[in-house]
């Protein structure tokens, strides 16, 4: 006759013990409402969002990271121009929470927007490699990523006034109505995409039939220099139809927006020895929906266009990633009162301090088919430098940064997405010998959202 060991017995009670402890509970379902209680303020929302992104890259030549902005690309002549590399990557998961306050009887509505990702610093460089003494490990770059903030700011609402006072995007461009849909980390060639602190307020008027909203915004944002005094001063005005929409911006979800034209600028001041100069830029942006939404919500058999051109002195390192040309700021730095410029908007020209002119392009074509489980999405940008003729020639200037590319992506679930991209990243430098580098790009994407 066999008996039970010990072990057996005390196996078999914990086993029963936990069937007996989920009979008791009752099944679960992913998704009950969780309840978040916060001292002395009740009937608060909590709302936790975000998404794990794993992405697989390939390019043929080296030195880009996952997030390309507008890049500097190794010339055929040099090794990391002739060779390729892989990258796999986490890093731009996210991260956020969404509280909202509960309305007060005079109608005043109040949220707080906390987010954040993965794709911060941990060393003097931004990549691996760059200096031996100073860089982090391609390990610890791709392994163990930074957190760092996207988004932390009130967002208050009286009525037809909206004030945001914190970090989220900046108005020029009025970001993010108006992003591509690709699988690429933005940002990308001749996008405006940047993020800041700021005061802003916002007014929406109902115009004709309820159909279309009018939108008017100015705000005051972090100093574009250290130690100024001067703000950063941004204004928009913005038409769009609350009636016809198409997704804009579909990657890791699927943004609804309406037939819109947007206009906006910013004056940005920086201290020079001559006395103050002020950097300008302006946007166009556009969303028109070729085909439609049935219904303004559905993304089924749409299919949308996205284009915005801006034009401007100064705002290269503010709201334009990487787009220096190749004109450093160092020595505009040391010949003036200027302190840390971000790269992008200056450099030395004739022993002064010239602030960079600088013109961008883009648009995208994005086709979500019915059912809305499969989305095609094209595009191209470019980034020109129009005054590089003001500054001593060099190899190492890039006078237009150009980006094609082309995706599929399947949505076989709500909360799950895949994405496969080629793109083309083209330089065209300052030189008559040498004068293009490209690379190629092959990209697949998963995003689990929640």
């Amino acid at each position: 006759m066999l008996t039970k060991s010990k072990a057996q017995v005390a196996l078999s009670k914990v086993a029963c013990s936990l069937l007996a402890l989920a009979m008791i509970a009752g099944p679960s379902f992913a998704d009950e409402t969780a309840t978040l209680s916060i001292k002395n303020i009740p009937n608060v929302n909590v709302r936790m969002y975000g998404f794990i992104e794993n992405d697989y890259i390939n390019d043929s030549t080296q030195g880009l990271n996952e997030e390309a902005d507008n890049p500097t690309i190794a010339k055929p002549t040099v090794y990391a121009g002739d060779h390729h590399q892989t990258i796999m990557s986490i890093r731009n998961s996210r991260l956020g929470f969404d509280v909202t306050m509960p309305k007060t009887e005079n109608g005043l509505e109040t949220e707080g927007i906390f987010e954040m990702d993965f794709l911060g610093n941990q060393s003097d460089n931004n990549s691996p490699g760059a200096t031996v003494a100073t860089s982090e490990t391609y390990r610890d770059f791709y392994n163990n990523p930074t957190v760092r903030i996207r988004h932390a700011y009130a967002n208050i609402t009286d009525g037809q006034w909206n004030a945001k006072i914190g970090q989220t995007w900046s108005l020029l461009g009025w970001q993010p109505y108006y992003f591509p849909s690709e699988a690429d980390v933005q940002p990308n060639v001749g996008q405006l995409y940047r993020r800041f602190a700021q005061i802003r307020g916002m007014n929406t008027q109902q115009m004709v039939a309820g159909d279309w909203t009018l939108e008017t915004a100015v705000d005051a944002a972090r100093p574009p220099e250290i130690q100024s005094g001067e703000t950063e001063e941004q204004f928009g005005i913005r038409l769009a139809s609350t009636k016809y929409k198409a997704p804009s911006g579909l990657g890791s979800s699927t943004p609804m927006v309406g037939a819109s034209l947007g206009l906006s600028g910013a004056l940005i001041p920086i201290r020079t020895p001559e006395g103050d100069a002020n950097g300008t830029a302006v946007a166009v942006d556009l969303l028109v929906p070729i085909i439609p939404s049935s219904d303004g919500k559905s993304s089924s058999n749409t299919l949308g266009l996205t284009a915005e051109y801006s034009n401007g002195r100064g705002y290269g390192g503010l709201e334009l990633a990487g787009a220096s040309g190749g004109i450093g700021t160092a020595a505009a730095d040391a010949a003036s009162t200027v302190n840390n410029l971000d790269s992008g908007m200056a450099g030395l020209s004739h022993s002064n301090l010239d602030l960079i002119h600088l013109q961008t392009y883009r648009s995208n074509l994005t086709y979500m088919w019915p059912g809305s489980h499969w989305a095609n999405s094209a595009g191209y940008a470019a980034t020109e430098v129009l005054n590089m003729g003001d500054y001593t020639p060099a190899a190492t200037q890039i006078l237009k940064y150009q980006y094609f590319y082309g995706n599929v992506m399947y949505l076989p679930l709500t909360w799950l997405r895949f994405a496969l991209e080629w793109a083309q990243y083209k330089d065209t430098y300052n030189t008559s010998v040498g004068t293009y580098a490209y690379d190629n790009r092959i990209q697949f994407t998963t995003y689990l959202t929640f």
